[in-house]
């Protein structure tokens, strides 16, 4: 993918913080980069739907959940080779159906762009019924992942995604245009433009998934290799090649980057007084506190602790924070 060449409005994000601008969705999300986790995101309600612009500047892996009120469509003005959903594999100009209660997975290769819109689940199925086909959890596979070649759609989102990004009260046009030609253009799709998982795919995503759910279940302590293939239901060669496929990183380094995310996530949302730096590495299974400090400030900016007292009044730290510059 030819890298985007304008890079306006990127600035430095945490991972909560990210995923807080969905704050009606449950999202966890993930970087696989050594730097900082850095975005543009723009986004703004209109009549009951959230409209979302981004463009992310880096690999990140991650899972939402859609509230059982609420569908949300999402195209792809531009992404990666690596980039995928529910481990089938998404190109630009793709577009994604996630239905009410839905877990999805994913993963967005550096400088992907989207637009992103969250509409009543109640509009999405009187507009589907609308259009004399079948109910929509009948239907669900071919809303889902497929090919827009609709260029009446494609300028809609990029008219959204304008919109969106630009100071001033646009007029955002009825969701229900929008939901219909999405929906007729998912529909219509061929076999063809909505993309499968071939059958080693397939494969790679359950052992990265099974490996995940392990590494998860045991973060506190020492994973070794054997028990995670073990877990996984691979061999050390084949725990390695789903991972490569999958995620472009070595199991360990998928290991080293979960439990760093964690203890951040935990250090975001601590309640004050109540956890110390300490304690949040040695739950991560980080027992070298030096190293952690080290490698927590080169990906999110910061030392550990100036995370913690974001959130926690000076007179609330232990006495271990208040000494040590973890």
């Amino acid at each position: 993918m030819s890298r985007l060449a304008d890079t306006q409005g990127l600035e430095d994000y945490d991972l909560v913080k990210l995923g807080a601008v969905l704050g009606f969705c449950e999202v966890d999300l993930l970087t696989l980069s050594p730097a900082r986790p850095r975005a543009a995101i723009a986004a703004r309600a209109h009549e009951g739907v959230t409209y979302l612009s981004a463009h992310i500047d880096f690999d990140v892996r991650g899972s939402l959940t859609v509230p059982e009120d609420s569908c949300m469509l999402v195209y792809l003005h531009e992404t990666g080779e690596r980039s995928w959903c529910q481990g089938i594999g998404i190109e630009s100009d793709m577009a994604v159906t996630l239905l009410r209660g839905a877990p999805s997975d994913f993963m967005f290769e550096r400088g992907t762009r989207f637009t992103l819109v969250v509409a009543p689940y109640a509009r999405f199925r009187s507009r589907f019924l609308a259009s004399d086909h079948a109910d929509v959890d009948m239907a669900a596979q071919r809303l889902r992942l497929f090919s827009v070649r609709s260029e009446h759609l494609k300028r809609a989102y990029r008219q959204i995604s304008a919109n969106v990004r630009e100071s001033g009260e646009h007029v955002m046009g009825p969701i229900e245009d929008l939901l219909d030609e999405h929906i007729r253009v998912a529909l219509a799709s061929s076999s063809e433009e909505r993309p499968v998982a071939s059958r080693g795919r397939r494969a790679h995503y359950q052992v990265v998934r099974r490996a995940e759910r392990f590494m998860r279940a045991n973060l506190r302590r020492d994973i070794y290799s054997q028990e995670l293939c073990q877990a996984a239901g691979a061999s050390e060669r084949g725990l390695r090649y789903a991972f490569d496929d999958l995620l472009g990183i070595p199991p360990n380094r998928y290991l080293a980057m979960l439990r760093l995310c964690t203890a951040h996530r935990s250090l975001v949302t601590a309640e004050a007084g109540r956890r110390s730096v300490k304690s949040v590495a040695l739950s991560c299974g980080m027992w070298d506190l030096s190293r952690f400090a080290e490698k927590y400030r080169s990906v999110f900016g910061e030392q550990p602790r100036e995370t913690l007292t974001r959130n926690a009044p000076s007179e609330d730290l232990t006495p271990a924070d208040e000494y040590y510059e973890w």
